[in-house]
């Protein structure tokens, strides 16, 4: 496999790769050959409408099933037989759209935030409303209708904790840890809501997950650990966290939910979690414990 790395773009329309959008739009990015000029105007008739252009958003994400991986740069795998285009053709044919038309509609609305804020919410919406709704009926994402890597997505929330936590709050801890004993081989997605506001007291604040395989020692071993950087500026930013679990001596997913340079700083955290979620995704032939 070849890995893409891809920067993400901002509401505000600032290219800072410090700030990520969801998984979705930073494949919608990587599929824009660039901006060479500002669009201007009402949409031409090669920009598809909003409604449009959000279902082909949720249609690509369902078919390439691939999440966030850090919070500066998004790590997007594809099969190495088929470029970004091709990879994506049934999707476009299903909706009856060309690359171009893509491009344009993505370059409109990225250089008119207001809706391209909108866009993104109704995406994040619309993909929250879908899992809900296959977790509540055997947990079968649904069909995009055409064959390929990702075309049915099966997953589940294995997460046993609060889904929600406030700091300051009545707990004293500094951070939220957790450790979950892993069902089987197979990828483990941590997704969560999270806002930290300008005077938490944090440095160099993050959302880290890693698994601990048993070594024969007391500790066990670390291995596949991975960062989500966050911002103090009041924003509230989707996290998604994957990695694939491959070695069978692992016995639990862990990590640290607003972790921090400074663990024994005085002063309190000032932050809010939401909507905490760890996803179990079982790969083709490996059975679960």
């Amino acid at each position: 496999m070849r890995f893409l790395l891809v920067c993400a773009l901002t509401l505000s329309g600032d290219k800072s790769p410090g700030i990520t959008f969801s998984a979705i739009l930073l494949i919608a990015a990587l599929l824009s050959a660039g901006c060479s000029s500002h669009p201007q105007g009402p949409p031409g008739k090669d920009v598809m409408r909003q409604s449009e252009f959000i279902d082909l958003l949720v249609d690509m994400h369902y078919y390439e099933g691939i999440y966030t991986v850090t919070g500066s740069v998004t790590t997007t795998i594809f099969t190495p037989e088929q470029d970004t285009i091709d990879y994506y053709s049934p999707v476009f044919e299903r909706h009856g759209v060309t690359r171009e038309i893509f491009r344009k509609s993505l370059d409109y609305y990225s250089f008119h935030p207001p809706q391209f804020e909108m866009i993104y919410n109704r995406v994040i919406d619309e993909l929250n409303r879908k899992l809900a709704e296959a977790e509540m009926t055997g947990r079968e994402m649904p069909d995009t209708g055409q064959d390929g890597p990702s075309a049915q997505i099966v997953r589940r929330n294995i997460w046993d904790l609060e889904s929600s936590y406030m700091f300051p709050g009545p707990d004293t801890n500094r951070f939220v840890s957790f450790s979950i004993p892993v069902v089987g081989l197979g990828t483990y997605t941590f997704s969560a809501q999270v806002r930290l506001k300008e005077d938490d007291i944090a440095e160099n604040p993050r959302v880290s997950i890693w698994f601990l395989q048993d070594d024969g020692t007391e500790e066990g071993y670390i291995q596949e650990f991975r960062t989500f950087t966050l911002r103090k500026d009041g924003r509230t930013r989707q996290v998604d966290i994957s990695s694939d679990l491959l070695h069978p001596d692992v016995t639990h997913v862990q990590g640290r939910v607003l972790d921090m340079t400074n663990r024994y700083a005085e002063g309190e955290r000032s932050a809010e979690i939401q909507n905490i979620r760890l996803y179990y995704q079982q790969m083709p032939d490996f059975d679960e414990r």
